[in-house]
């Protein structure tokens, strides 16, 4: 394979002139840029050699630029191992513009307003819909349409369980972006419970299936000594301020999830926070603060103080809730078992789910000379084969799907399975999970950029080749575990969610600081109902008034007005 040439010699100096020319100019030429129009039949038609449609005859011999994010864990995106076999297969010439990770969509948008020149390609375009009126981004919507240009995108699409082209639309029902997403299900439910099994074990207990059960557990945690240091130091429940183990007990009495706490009932869209269910809840919930449960300093501790508690040397928290496992201690994560929901007193039980969808993996900018070019290389990057690489590494080397693997190696004893009905099979195991390896590779770009990885791709995914150290195979072990907790919580998501309903520009304005002061304002409420400050059957009125005096109704006609337009 033809390696590639370095990076152009200045050309993070060019950058860097050009964030600060325009900061120095104010907004520069910003909103005045004109788009192109976006009728592409010429390019399209041309591509077509005798009747068949053929990608390379567009990119052959074609140079993209493409602003990326930089990551530690990636040596170098121009002589990158995915980047050589895009090349490749395309016949492109790709060159990055790579911008810090820690601000990065805020340097592009400078240059956006300053109107300095952009790269074809902005991958990890996550505010690129503040982007669409300055006329900077190339409307994607024929090339969609057309199953020929976009056939990787529709044909992940057929595999997935989720309509991705929809969640990629716009209000007006245009589409400005490609998708990034990797539907791994138990990123899917980042709220659940863990209890921890040997104090259950001791007590004689089993697995909580109620609240009313999860509180008796809870009481005998704390009242009886469980880590045996002679100090009243157990915890019940811990968490960091009204965050995921929130949800989790809320979720008995009514559908909670922090991000919005936004409930749907026959297509009409409510606020949990207003309900009757979630007074409920709070007076509920109420029990485990007056009783030394939860400790008050839980509304208030950072994530440094929770770890601390998680992982002490000798145990002291019963339950908590987290996406996965928080730290790096393997052998304490091992001795914690997973609830997928508790039923509530009226029979209540939900579990708050993410309900992952696409998110803007890619843009294609105005400036672009061949827009039809930059989008077939990103389709292409939305293929399987190429997402399991973007992601991963390169096929046969550090990732396979299991036929071939078996086919390749024959002996599966040492292969470590994360769920039933696998597909693909990983080796080394850090090239599966970076975080757990420090060192910098050059063969994948670590998820920037398009790609679509289906459900059952990403949640049969987790087979680790000669995987024979404890620790390793331990936490082989725990990705089965929260695979299938995550599995088991699916089950008690809502019949409907507000899962997807993206806001015109000027709806996102009229909403932004409504939506802010109502979050700051219930989550002040509700810590002083919690810990008897404030009495709820007293305050309620007010509450709910107040929450009208903010904006409460002119949100929610927005929101509702989105959902309708997507539902």
């Amino acid at each position: 394979m033809k390696k590639k040439t370095m990076m152009k010699k200045g050309l993070a100096m060019l950058l860097t002139l050009g964030m600060v020319s325009g900061m120095l100019t104010g907004c520069g030429s910003g909103g005045n840029k004109a788009a192109k129009t976006t009728v592409f039949k010429e390019e399209i038609e041309a591509a077509y050699v005798n009747g068949e449609f053929d990608a390379r005859s567009v990119t052959e011999g074609v140079k993209l630029t493409i602003g990326i994010p930089s990551n530690a864990k990636v040596v170098d995106y121009e002589t990158n191992n995915t980047t050589l076999l895009i090349e490749e297969k395309l016949g492109v010439d790709l060159e990055f513009m790579v911008l810090p990770s820690a601000d990065y969509n805020s340097k592009i948008g400078v240059m956006v307003l300053s109107g300095d020149e952009l790269p074809d390609i902005i991958f990890e375009a996550g505010q690129y819909s503040n982007w669409i009126d300055e006329g900077v981004l190339v409307d994607l919507t024929e090339f969609y349409e057309n199953e020929d240009v976009s056939a990787n995108i529709h044909a992940a699409e057929a595999r997935s369980e989720k309509e991705i082209i929809k969640y990629m639309k716009r209000p007006d029902g245009r589409i400005y972006a490609l998708p990034h997403l990797n539907d791994e299900i138990y990123a899917e439910v980042a709220s659940k419970l863990w209890v921890y099994q040997p104090w259950l074990d001791e007590l004689g207990l089993d697995v909580p299936e109620t609240m009313e059960e999860f509180y008796e557990a809870c009481k005998l945690v704390v009242e009886n000594d469980m880590n045996g240091n002679g100090k009243a130091d157990e915890v019940a429940v811990s968490g960091v301020a009204l965050d995921k183990w929130f949800d989790c007990m809320m979720s008995s009495f009514v559908y909670s999830h922090e991000q919005y706490w936004r409930v749907v009932e026959d297509g009409k869209v409510g606020l949990a926070y207003t309900t009757d269910e979630w007074k409920e809840g709070i007076k509920y919930i109420k029990k485990f603060f007056d009783e030394g449960l939860i400790p008050e300093e839980t509304l208030t501790q950072a994530s440094a103080q929770y770890n601390s508690l998680l992982y002490s040397s000798t145990p002291k928290v019963f339950a908590f809730s987290d996406f996965q496992f928080p730290g790096t201690d393997v052998a304490r994560r091992a001795e914690y078992t997973a609830i997928p929901a508790l039923e509530g007193p009226k029979g209540v039980k939900y579990s708050a789910c993410d309900f992952k969808v696409p998110t803007a993996g890619a843009v294609i900018t105005t400036d672009c000379e061949n827009p039809l070019a930059a989008f077939l290389v990103c389709d292409y990057m939305c293929s399987l084969e190429m997402s399991l690489t973007q992601r991963f590494g390169e096929q046969g080397v550090d990732w396979d799907f299991w036929e071939d693997a078996q086919e390749n190696y024959g002996d599966t004893s040492e292969f470590v399975p994360t769920f039933e009905g696998y597909d693909i099979v990983f080796y080394p195991y850090d090239m599966f999970n970076f975080q757990l390896s420090p060192n910098a590779q050059n063969v994948c770009y670590k998820q920037n950029g398009p790609m679509i990885i289906d459900r059952a791709t990403a949640s049969g995914a987790g087979v680790w080749l000669e995987a024979t150290d404890d620790n390793t195979r331990m936490m082989a072990e725990l990705e089965i575990i929260t695979s299938d907790a995550a599995s088991e919580c699916l089950k008690y998501q809502p019949e409907e969610v507000f899962d997807f309903a993206p806001l015109t520009t000027d709806e996102q304005e009229e909403v932004a600081d409504v939506l802010s002061a109502m979050f700051t304002y219930v989550k002040e409420k509700t810590s002083a109902f919690l810990i008897g400050q404030e009495d709820i059957d007293k305050e309620w009125n007010n509450y709910l008034k107040e929450l009208e005096n903010i904006g409460m109704k002119d949100y929610l006609d927005v929101i509702q007005d989105a959902y309708d337009r997507v539902h």
